[in-house]
């Protein structure tokens, strides 16, 4: 049985293309951790205040302070800093994979071609066998009709895709001839 065939990625058909959308990827994907980690560390500082005495006031005092808590708003100005540093590597990662998607369009269409070619070869076929079939069917009814016969007893079944010199099949095997596509 025959391996069938696969259409390429963009990725696939252009290296350069695949390693910049596996950088976006990558560069989004971290962006979204730093953002979760950022909102959940914004609600633990909403729900667990800082101590309002220093740490060494604190101990002098006798009483404990999670000196964690003294380390949250300086995570948060690290995230927030790696954040727009990743907003703004992605956006410069988008706009070279965006002016690369020519590119890699090019080559899955070059890849493609034969196939597509094979394809639209058998439809033709196809159609023209389906336009053969159609004027046979039309033969029985001009016949009827040079007899002076009311055919819209019949009734007919006429389609303006195969009717006529000008029809949907002859203007669709010309366009698929013209663009190289058989």
């Amino acid at each position: 049985m025959a391996k069938p065939f696969i259409v390429p990625t963009l990725s696939e058909a252009d290296a350069e293309y695949g390693m910049l959308s596996e950088r976006y990827t990558a560069l989004t994907n971290e962006l979204a951790g730093i953002s979760r980690e950022a909102e959940e560390l914004e609600a633990d500082m909403r729900a667990r205040r800082a101590p309002s005495i220093r740490p060494g006031v604190a101990e002098l005092i006798g009483e404990a302070v999670d000196l964690t808590l003294l380390e949250r708003p300086r995570r948060l100005r690290e995230l927030r800093q790696r954040a727009g540093d990743l907003e703004q590597a992605a956006e410069i990662i988008r706009r070279r994979r965006d002016d690369r998607l020519s590119a890699a369009s090019l080559a899955a269409c070059k890849a493609t071609k034969a196939e597509y070619a094979r394809r639209i070869g058998k439809f033709v076929d196809a159609l023209q066998v389906a336009k053969a079939a159609y004027d046979a069917a039309e033969e029985v009814l001009d016949a009827l009709e040079r007899e002076g016969a009311q055919i819209g007893y019949m009734p007919p079944a006429r389609s303006s895709f195969f009717a006529g010199a000008e029809n949907g099949v002859t203007r669709f095997v010309s366009e698929a001839w013209g663009n190289s596509n058989v």
